[in-house]
């Protein structure tokens, strides 16, 4: 039996799937958002580190900013090397908050939200769609004209089973929120802290991020991980978590305030199905997640802009035009992420310590912080490749000064 009819149905509160809802309803359609646990404070991982320009790009309020940073420090194995700012440079979000923000966006829209809800299956209809899901009390089924997959890296809307899935890099990741006392937090209260090399984050990299006053997140995450070993992965992401709890912060009297952690599989250069049978996949069912890092959830939501404006064309016209979705996104990040994914491959799987250790040492030498977050969170590696160029230029120009058989005109 159909419960109810919408104009589209939401599968995942994520920042996409509520960005979307939130898109959606705002243009006057009849959106319902479903998400399978029963509170956004449920499964709240993401380290939701970001610039300051998502606040403005998709209007995010004060509520939802958990801190301020300025500064960037990366600690590898062997040595500490810090970007100082002057003035705030980005946020870390409470990310139950912001999906919880987004849902109440939706229904001030006139649309509908539901918690609780586990998607089990789909069935297609010559004229749209109906959607199964579980309950507490049992099973109910909704009918629409399109579905949006917004259940990330599970991908279980447009993909029917495993074997029509393309090829995909897994990784993951376990975090720890921690109170702390006043002289722990801070130290770290005004800076997004990076760990990379084997000593501190084994093939991977690990983090501490400041919250509210006397809290911090820290966490520890790998890419390239075999999911039939997965329990062994989140055994030892947590080990790594709580070493540095240990031996780096050096505390043993902070209060747990919650562990969390998650799965993300991406498809090398974006090779997703964006549409199939009247489902729209968004957000990282489309592996806007990058594997390098950076704001995850600003392009999460990008995404899920563009494709609202697309599903808008279709509940209008007719036309599935989907096609032309898919090619927008790509043109405009698929460099950008094969890019990205050759650093994260050659950094995390195969860098050796002192190696690493090289390779951030010089960029410390060579950028400043505005240029490590544009290649950090934007993937611009435009200034730093030209810093490279001039320093190595310099080099040159220095080695054949001092060269008598080489004449400069």
């Amino acid at each position: 039996m159909i419960n109810k009819e919408y104009d589209v149905i939401v599968i995942g509160g994520g920042p996409a799937g509520g960005q979307f809802a939130r898109e959606l309803s705002a243009k006057g359609y009849k959106v319902l958002l479903t998400e399978r646990h029963k509170s956004f404070k449920d499964n709240n991982f993401s380290s939701a580190g970001m610039t300051l320009d998502p606040l403005t790009e998709f209007n995010i309020p004060e509520s939802v900013v958990g801190a301020y940073w300025e500064n960037l420090e990366i600690q590898c194995s062997e040595n500490l090397y810090s970007w100082n700012g002057t003035n705030n440079k980005g946020v870390v979000l409470d990310f139950g908050r912001l999906r919880q923000f987004l849902a109440d966006e939706t229904i001030k829209n006139g649309s509908d939200v539901l918690m609780g809800h586990t998607y089990l299956r789909k069935q297609l209809l010559e004229d749209g769609v109906v959607a199964s899901f579980k309950t507490s009390t049992g099973e109910v089924e909704f009918k629409a004209k399109l579905l949006i997959d917004g259940t990330g890296p599970s991908r279980r809307v447009v993909y029917d089973g495993l074997k029509d899935q393309p090829k995909l890099i897994c990784g993951g990741g376990v975090e720890y929120l921690i109170e702390v006392s006043q002289e722990v937090y801070d130290r770290y209260k005004k800076s997004l802290f990076f760990f990379l090399g084997d000593k501190w984050a084994y093939k991977g990299y690990s983090w501490i991020f400041p919250m509210e006053n006397r809290i911090l997140k820290v966490g520890a995450g790998k890419i390239y991980i075999q999911i039939d070993k997965e329990d062994e992965f989140k055994g030892s992401m947590k080990k790594m978590t709580e070493k540095i709890i240990k031996e780096y912060l050096n505390i043993d009297d902070y209060r747990l305030i919650d562990i969390h952690g998650g799965t993300l599989k991406y498809s090398p250069s974006i090779k997703d199905t964006f549409y199939k049978d009247r489902v729209v996949a968004i957000g990282d069912a489309v592996s806007t997640v990058n594997p390098l890092g950076g704001e995850g959830i600003r392009y999460a939501m990008q995404n899920a802009r563009l494709a609202a404006n697309y599903v808008d064309d279709f509940l209008k016209t007719g036309d599935e035009n989907f096609v032309a979705y898919r090619k927008k996104w790509r043109n405009k990040h698929l460099l950008k992420w094969q890019l990205s994914e050759a650093s994260c491959r050659r950094m995390y799987a195969k860098y050796s310590d002192d190696k690493i250790e090289r390779r951030i040492g010089y960029i410390h030498q060579t950028t400043d912080i505005d240029s490590v977050i544009e290649m950090l969170f934007n993937f611009k590696f435009n200034k730093l490749v030209s810093r490279i160029f001039e320093v190595y230029k310099l080099k040159l120009v220095y080695k054949f000064s001092k060269n008598p058989k080489i004449k400069f005109k």
